[in-house]
């Protein structure tokens, strides 16, 4: 984040000077980078910040002087996209403007930024996995020295309720709780699965849509970085190696379901539409009507009673319960071979995000998801930029 600090502040009396101190402090700790109104000259002792740094010790005065320059640098380095505020000394902060009182300021700067994700811990491996290992990197180092958090995630419906208050914040906040609802907007950033809709299983589903929208809605001071997948889920962008890896992972009769399976999942008569918005967890079962779906439990509860009385030979045997094309959404339909359709009743498991966070499984093939697929790809570099930009 860039902040620019008007020179001012370092003209009042002794407890702003003090708080002029917290704001080089704040912004060599946190990493922000720190611009000041006039620009930072060190040759110009008429500068505010000079006087102020007069009566400071050389190793105050040093440590000034080498967190401008750096910021100097870093900042012709920066894109219009960076997240900047301003702090000014005024009253009550101008929160649309992005211009703050010099308290609002300092705890603006001191506050970590939050990564709110549906999923605490899943999410943030995707997240993490798809990133180059630099920023992968960069990541951890913010998260372990505490300048960036997780707060645990609770699905859509709590990302909902977060997303609704910050969007509908005052300009001029009256309560202290208001306030610091302005310090979170500034200092979050928000990622959530596309879902699907129950009429076409290809587009978002209306609440992932309402969050979109509610992102939508903060344009100011600058819009706010809140990301939709652009496939289904976050277990859509698993690379069919770690598919395979985790296929040969099973034992005896499981291995070879798992097998056929994945075989089903990559063939080309199931094809890249359908896998980006196929549910990865439990298949086709999940995305069926109600009665279909119990019909299936109902077929399942008899074949484990008949199971039970060992009466398996007996002419009251069951054969499996295949779905037909026309149980299936649309977008299912139209596979030219029954048997893989078959293969894709059933999903991975509740736990295939897991691949995400195993380190036997290689980077290179899940980069290698998004090179294949230029709109994932443009997806991941938006994804990427606008989380640099607000760190």
């Amino acid at each position: 984040m860039i902040v620019t600090l008007d020179q001012r502040l370092f003209e009042l009396g002794a407890p702003a000077l003090l708080d002029a101190m917290r704001f080089v402090l704040a912004a060599i700790e946190r990493r922000h980078v720190l611009l000041m109104d006039p620009a930072w000259d060190p040759e110009d002792n008429r500068q505010p910040v000079h006087r102020w740094l007069g009566a400071m010790p050389e190793v105050i005065i040093e440590a000034v002087h080498k967190k401008m320059e750096e910021s100097l640098d870093e900042a012709a380095n920066m894109g219009a996209s960076v997240s900047r505020i301003r702090a000014e000394p005024i009253p009550r902060s101008k929160w649309n403007a992005g211009v703050l009182s010099r308290e609002d300021a300092l705890r603006l700067m001191q506050t970590p930024l939050w990564l709110v994700l549906e999923n605490g811990r899943n999410d943030l491996m995707f997240l993490r996995r798809i990133l180059e290992r630099k920023d992968r990197d960069a990541l951890d180092e913010h998260l372990a020295e505490g300048r960036v958090e997780v707060p645990l995630g609770g699905g859509t419906g709590e990302l909902k309720v977060f997303l609704e208050n910050l969007a509908t914040l005052p300009d001029a906040p009256s309560q202290s709780r208001e306030t610091t609802s302005w310090i979170r907007r500034l200092r979050s950033w928000v990622m959530f699965d596309r879902d699907a809709h129950p009429d076409d299983r290809s587009k978002p589903s209306k609440i992932s849509e309402s969050l979109r929208e509610l992102c939508a809605q903060m344009m100011r001071p600058r819009p706010f970085p809140g990301h939709q997948l652009g496939r289904r889920t976050i277990e859509n962008y698993l690379p069919i190696e770690a598919l395979h890896a985790w296929a040969v992972a099973g034992g005896g009769a499981e291995k070879r379901q798992r097998r056929e399976q994945v075989e089903a999942f990559k063939s080309d008569d199931f094809g890249a539409q359908r896998r980006a918005c196929f549910e990865m967890k439990e298949g086709f079962v999940k995305d069926v009507a109600n009665a279909i779906r119990d019909d299936l439990k109902q077929h399942k509860l008899k074949q484990r009673k008949l199971t039970q009385r060992k009466l398996k030979q007996c002419k009251l045997t069951q054969r499996a319960r295949w779905l037909d094309e026309h149980e299936l959404p649309t977008v299912f339909q139209g596979l030219q071979n029954t048997e893989l359709r078959n293969h894709l009743n059933r999903g991975f498991g509740d736990k295939i995000a897991a691949l995400y966070g195993d380190p036997a499984m290689d980077d290179r093939w899940f980069w290698r998801v998004f090179e294949a697929d230029a709109d994932a790809q443009a997806w991941r570099k938006r994804l990427v930029e606008s989380l640099w930009a607000v760190l």
